[in-house]
């Protein structure tokens, strides 16, 4: 790993994806750019013309299909060598260009539905079952699931040239946040007194760290900088919460929640009982925060808190290659196709390791249909980087094995169950990483951990989802999203969430501003989906390390599955029934479990 930050091309290729396996050159991508100047007129010719017969939809929807393939490939490029260098004009304009193609595209395709769903229902089920229309049959039968949403050509070609305009919200949210901000952040004292440069990267390892006098300079210098830009970000997230809510309604739906959940087949009592689950176990979390409290010996606790280990690591600075290799034998019980799949692929550089000046922060898994899964990391040598290359190897096995199995407008699972194979991964580390323990102190870091797993993916991001409901319901009532408002509305959650052994103090104000700098808060209603994630997660996890008969089948079923089936269908082959509270209830009931163990070792 770097010892400090570096400009991109310092460094070593070997640590870099090989983003030349989408495209080997600027040049080549500009040449494929320049050919889908004709696809919008190529298109068009099919408007009018849906309704003659089962073969000539069959024509238009493979050129759709084909067409939509192609850009996507170009958009993977200019999207991954832009997150490289959020400050590199050249990409960012790339990024611009592509996604303005896409939205003429859009709009050149937008007769499509609307034509499609004007054909009789007899009719189009008669078609459905022709030879023609067969491998399209589970694909049109989802769209036609939108009779009641689609409005005419015209309104969904004027709705779909709206979108180049809606993505600013976050194109914006994300170079303030990664580029202009982190420019602006100070320099802290480490635990050994050495001045170091605060950066969206470190931030989170600086809040693992045992001295707390780190942990304090780290989140009150950061969150100085994050106050800062309250106004900017409000209007922002306004803009936002306002587009999911224009959308939803232009498309006559109830609310902005139930049209987001509507792709997922999922109903609005899915995320209201995953919300109620939570706050009847809060106090187990409030538990869990009086527990660490007294472990680590403060009178008062402080959100800079939260993350310090209540014991050291045994060991506290993984490389690379030792992730890599704890993640391949953590996922061995999931058999020779999988490890092997994943061991090829971090030997031929899917992942983009380590942070850089101006790369964006975070993690994520993507690539397209015509590339290898790619990793973007972070990675800092923490035990919580190392969770998290193993979680993103979890999308990306998930995403390759879809797509070997399905042709490509069946490969794309539903964001509902995209969380489900990452956190499963994460549940196999922790398990390894427990039977490795060779004494209590190693022993009470990893429960420690598990405990922190459940309180950032479940809990966490569930007041995610509750903060992201209460501000579109405010503004659904006519209500602006102020500042004010923003950070009053957040910091009261954090509160409710987190319970009575925090000061509450000015030291934990700043955190009344954390909402401005989520960036899931840009991705209509995509963070209660961690929750139920990781909840099914524990269940199939559980089944597959006790040995259970057809666990592991179910589940590589499942990750090929793409979207082949209903997604709550899916999973429910694989044994889990997110329809009822039972997964969420037993993931609860695991993390009180984890913690009166934790407490009975540390008696």
């Amino acid at each position: 790993m770097p010892d400090e930050l570096k400009n991109r091309n310092e460094i070593p290729a070997e640590a870099k994806w090989n983003v030349e396996a989408v495209y080997a050159s600027d040049d080549e991508w500009e040449n494929d750019f320049g050919e889908t100047a004709a696809f919008m007129e190529s298109m068009k010719k099919w408007a009018g013309r849906l309704g003659e017969g089962a073969g000539t939809l069959k024509a238009a929807i493979e050129e759709l299909l084909s067409q939509h393939r192609f850009l996507e490939k170009l958009f993977t490029y200019a999207n991954m060598k832009g997150d490289e260098d959020l400050g590199n004009s050249l990409y960012s304009g790339m990024v611009s260009r592509i996604r303005s193609r896409f939205v003429e595209f859009s709009a050149a395709h937008s007769f499509f539905t609307p034509e499609l769903l004007g054909i009789s229902e007899d009719t189009i089920n008669s078609w459905l079952e022709t030879s023609e229309l067969e491998p399209y049959r589970t694909w049109l039968q989802d769209i036609l699931r939108y009779r009641s949403h689609t409005l005419s050509e015209k309104e969904e070609a004027l709705l779909a040239n709206t979108g180049e305009i809606i993505s600013g919200f976050s194109s914006a949210f994300g170079k303030l946040s990664n580029v202009d901000m982190p420019a602006r952040l100070p320099e802290i004292k480490d635990e050994n007194g050495n001045s170091v440069k605060l950066t969206s990267g470190n931030f989170s390892a600086f809040l693992q760290k045992k001295d707390r006098r780190v942990r304090k300079d780290a989140f009150l210098a950061y969150y100085s900088e994050v106050q800062g830009n309250v106004a900017t970000k409000a209007a922002l997230l306004e803009g936002q919460v306002k587009s999911d809510i224009f959308m939803a309604r232009a498309r006559k739906y109830d609310s902005a929640l139930e049209a987001s959940l509507f792709n997922d087949r999922v109903s609005v009592s899915v995320y209201d009982s995953l919300i109620k689950s939570v706050h009847d176990n809060l106090p187990v979390l409030h538990r869990y925060f009086q527990f660490r409290k007294n472990a680590l010996g403060l009178d008062s606790t402080h959100m800079y808190d939260t993350n310090a280990p209540i014991v050291p690591e045994s060991k506290a600075d993984y490389t690379w290659d030792e992730a890599v290799d704890l993640t391949l034998e953590a996922v061995a019980p999931l058999g020779g196709e999988y490890v092997d799949a994943l061991a090829m692929g971090f030997k031929n550089r899917w992942a983009d390791r380590y942070e850089n000046i101006g790369k964006r922060s975070g993690a994520y898994s993507g690539g397209c249909y015509d590339s290898h899964p790619y990793i973007l990391h972070n990675f800092n040598g923490t035990l919580r980087s190392v969770f998290t290359l193993a979680h993103e190897a979890g999308h990306s096995m998930h995403t390759l094995l879809s797509r070997k199995s399905q042709p490509y407008h069946m490969s794309d699972y539903k964001i509902i169950v995209a969380e489900v194979a990452s956190t499963t991964n994460e549940m196999l580390l922790i398990d390894l990483m427990l039977k490795r323990m060779n004494d209590n102190q190693e022993k009470v870091y990893l429960l420690d951990h598990l405990l922190g797993t459940f309180k950032s993916t479940l809990v966490r991001q569930t007041m995610f989802a509750e903060f992201e409901k209460l501000i579109h319901e405010h503004v659904e009532s006519g209500n602006p999203l102020t500042p004010d408002y923003l950070s009053t509305s957040y910091y009261d959650l954090v509160k409710l969430y987190h319970g009575d052994c925090f000061a509450w103090d000015d030291e934990d104000e700043p955190v009344a501003a954390e909402w401005s700098r989520i960036p899931h808060f840009y991705y209509n209603f995509y963070v209660y989906k961690y929750a139920t994630g990781l909840s099914s997660a524990i269940d199939i996890s559980s089944r597959i390390l006790a040995g259970e008969s057809g666990a592991i089948e179910s589940f590589i079923a499942f990750l090929k599955g793409g979207s082949s089936r209903p997604p709550l269908e899916l999973l429910k082959e694989a044994g889990v029934d997110l329809t009822t509270p039972e997964p969420v209830n037993a993931a609860l009931q695991k993390m009180e479990n984890t913690l009166e163990e934790l407490e009975k070792i540390l008696q």
